[in-house]
């Protein structure tokens, strides 16, 4: 069921109630009503975004002949996954793997893979990849088998991390203050000194959130009596991009080979790009990613600058990446020789250069 931002608080926590109420929601429940005391954390220092030139965040925006080939390409063009990845520290990946619906509700397996290989070029030899599971999609260990995550481990050696079975912390996040300043988040994301690369999708999102990225993917992170809290106020927008302040990402690869213009989480209104989109500054791929979501001709985005977005002011506010246009330079290249991408790439420079007229 989506329950749109924009709905009224009182209706949208009713029908979210209803949601509670369903046997398929009985393990996300557990969870939510739990009454453990979870221990302490100190959340690592905000690392600011690293691949820039002349103070803008660089953005790829590039297209292959395979996935593999635009990853590969994307990566590139912002400098080389040994530059990325500086230091060969452990890595946590985290998909969209909320469901088991099949991409571009969910990460393809394939970005995956190629990501995996990337770090292990990189030097990362411990890498996990971990994912929380939605409302209705609990136990995670379904979602991970239907995924073939199972073969996945053994095949590469990449440790798999089922969110609901780990241990949890409650964060001190000064900065989130629709949360009180606390996040009650997945224990692994406090480790000092190691890589966080988000592999998020390119999707719409109902009629609130509008558009879920990189920024949304890290709602994955959070303990469901926290993101239960959120469905029953004004401002969950707000405080979804607040829970952001828990990490820092040293790679994000937005998947835009296909996106939905409509609909979400679960499904859409599909176009194909056929995109792949990377950086560092989960504002700036954001952004861009919500200008090819509008370009391909989103309702939900058509009269919306894409900076005026409340995901993005809030992010903006946080001091998460880019805080206008001026910050953000666009990297685009296409191997395919396709006729629409330079008009494509255009009209998302366009877009991306408009500014918030209420910023």
């Amino acid at each position: 069921m989506i329950v749109p931002l924009d709905t009224p608080v009182a209706t949208r926590a009713e029908n979210f109630r209803k949601v509670l109420d369903f046997d398929e929601s009985a393990a996300y429940r557990a969870l939510q009503e739990t009454k453990q005391v979870y221990p302490e954390a100190e959340v690592p220092p905000l690392r600011p975004p690293r691949l820039k030139r002349e103070g803008r965040s660089l953005v790829a925006l590039v297209r292959g002949q395979t996935r593999d080939e635009a990853i590969r390409l994307a990566v590139d063009k912002l400098g080389g996954i040994r530059h990325i990845i500086a230091s060969p520290a452990p890595a946590l990946l985290k998909p969209n793997f909320n469901s088991a619906d099949p991409f571009p509700a969910s990460t393809h397996p394939d970005t995956l893979e190629t990501v995996v290989a990337l770090l292990k070029e990189a030097g990362c030899a411990d890498q996990a990849v971990g994912e929380m599971g939605g409302l209705l999609s609990l136990p995670a260990r379904g979602n991970f088998e239907r995924w073939g995550m199972n073969d996945f481990q053994a095949r590469t050696g990449v440790s798999i991390l089922r969110f609901d079975e780990e241990p949890w912390v409650k964060a001190r996040v000064p900065g989130a203050i629709r949360w009180g300043g606390w996040v009650h988040c997945i224990e692994r994301l406090m480790t000092p000194g190691q890589h966080v690369v988000n592999l998020p999708t390119m999707k719409s999102h109902g009629g609130g959130p509008r558009f879920s990225l990189s920024l949304k993917n890290v709602y994955g992170f959070v303990h469901p009596r926290d993101r239960v809290r959120a469905h029953f106020v004004s401002q969950m927008a707000e405080m979804i991009m607040e829970t952001n302040l828990l990490y820092s990402p040293s790679l994000i690869v937005l998947d835009g080979t296909k996106c939905w213009i409509s609909g979400g989480p679960y499904t859409g209104e599909e176009r194909a790009p056929n995109v792949i989109i990377a950086g560092d500054d989960r504002v700036a791929v954001d952004v861009v990613g919500a200008s090819v979501v509008r370009a391909m001709g989103s309702e939900l985005l058509r009269d919306y600058p894409v900076w005026s977005h409340r995901q993005i002011r809030r992010a903006v506010e946080l001091g998460l990446g880019a805080s206008g246009p001026d910050e953000v330079e666009i990297l685009a290249e296409d191997t395919t020789g396709g006729a629409d991408f330079a008009e494509l790439a255009d009209r998302v420079q366009a877009f991306v250069r408009e500014p918030d007229p209420g910023g």
